[in-house]
């Protein structure tokens, strides 16, 4: 492990689901316990001291304050939650620190209190500004919260914003989608992430589309292409499949997944991996989303490593390169084979990157014929045309 690391922290609570939501939360009509951010303080306590004394951890290199809806926090609970992250490395700002918020339970005062903790980057869940839309997927937030939260934020937030949104939701036609976009970028955001909705097993817009309600996943496709045009046209740089940034405002705690760096996950419910490219593998962790397991442990007083209510997963050394090339593909920098030849010169390849990847003779080499992939010195990446046949390429694999 670096003498740094990425922290991600998930708060699994929400007023109510979206239909196409298949993230862990519960539902929350009043305010989180103080107890569930006891405990997750002394969970990143715990983190703290562990790798501190076994890997020379001195500092978080990002925070991700994630859910769920991290705005039901009380202001006071959202400063306490910062605080007490931050000043169990006191000599070692965090490079960024994100925040995600709803609008709906957006305030000023949130905003006061992430100004004053340091929290230098704001994600607000806007996905669309059409209000039969939202009412369609039974997203918990109307127009009128989404522009009220846009305009308070306008008015009083300095640090980075990015904005979700989504295409293909159902009953949205390619030019209601196209007005929802214009709309979301007048308000100048520096970070857009642009998503295509899917529909994932077992949410209740999967029990209402395998009942006949009816939904086109080419309609989908076509208006996130559509969007990704209006993006460029207005000075955003696709960096990733679903993210945009203008120069300089890329989320740099969401490139510690793409380029299979470290990350510890926090919260119930909350996913870590500590990578390890020898022989012996990584770990991925992840935490009980029983939240009464989860408070009653963190908050008391027998807390050992090997009693931690989580399922552990380890990662074979294969299994890491194949991550490492989703990963990295996924975005436009592709993978380094210096890198790469450092991490896998373990495995049957022997670290040669072009042979796996079929440079010279596999589906590499067609792609790069195709203007959909492109070889640059020691980096190997995905075009725009590309990126969308990403899934078909990684079944060669």
């Amino acid at each position: 492990m670096n003498d740094s690391v990425s922290l991600y922290v998930h708060v699994p609570f929400c007023r109510a689901k979206c239909d196409y939501c298949d993230f862990f939360s519960l539902p929350c009509s009043g305010k989180i316990p103080d107890e569930y951010v006891d405990a997750l303080l002394a969970e990143a306590l715990w983190y703290s001291r562990f790798y501190s004394a076994e890997g020379g951890l001195s500092g978080w290199k990002t925070i991700y304050i994630g859910g769920g809806t991290p705005s039901l926090l009380s202001p006071v609970q959202l400063e306490r939650l910062v605080s007490g992250l931050k000043n169990l490395f006191p000599k070692r700002d965090p490079l960024e620190i994100s925040v995600e918020m709803n609008p709906e339970t957006l305030s000023h005062d949130h905003l006061k209190v992430m100004e004053a903790t340091g929290v230098k980057r704001l994600s607000l869940g806007i996905q669309s500004l059409n209000e039969r839309v939202l009412k369609n997927v039974n997203r918990h937030c109307n127009v009128n919260d989404c522009l009220n939260a846009l305009n308070l934020v306008k008015s009083v937030w300095k640090g980075d914003l990015n904005l979700d949104a989504i295409s293909g939701l159902c009953g949205c036609s390619l030019k209601e989608f196209e007005e929802s976009l214009n709309e979301i970028l007048m308000y100048e955001p520096d970070h857009v992430s642009l998503y295509t909705l899917t529909v994932e097993d077992g949410t209740p817009l999967a029990h209402r589309i395998e009942s006949g309600e009816e939904w086109d996943p080419d309609e989908a496709d076509r208006q996130w292409l559509v969007g990704r045009e209006m993006l460029k046209e207005r000075g955003y740089l696709q960096y990733e499949v679903s993210n945009f940034a203008k120069p300089g405002h890329r989320c740099m705690h969401n490139m510690t997944y793409w380029k299979q760096d470290d990350y510890i996950g926090i919260g119930s419910g909350a996913t870590g991996s500590i990578y390890d490219f020898t022989v012996r593998g990584g770990l991925r962790y992840t935490n009980t989303r029983n939240i009464r397991q989860y408070c009653d442990f963190w908050t008391g007083n027998s807390i050992t490593g090997e009693a931690i209510p989580r399922e552990k997963e380890l990662l074979p050394l294969e299994i890491e390169e194949f991550e490492y090339i989703m990963m990295g593909l996924r975005t436009l920098a592709g993978i380094n084979s210096l890198d790469y030849k450092k991490r896998f010169s373990g495995l049957k390849w022997n670290g040669d990157l072009s042979e796996r990847l079929g440079v010279d003779d596999g589906l590499w080499h067609d792609y790069v014929k195709r203007g959909m992939a492109k070889t640059s010195g020691n980096t190997y990446s995905l075009t725009e045309k590309g990126l969308l046949f990403l899934n078909p390429f990684l079944t060669t694999l």
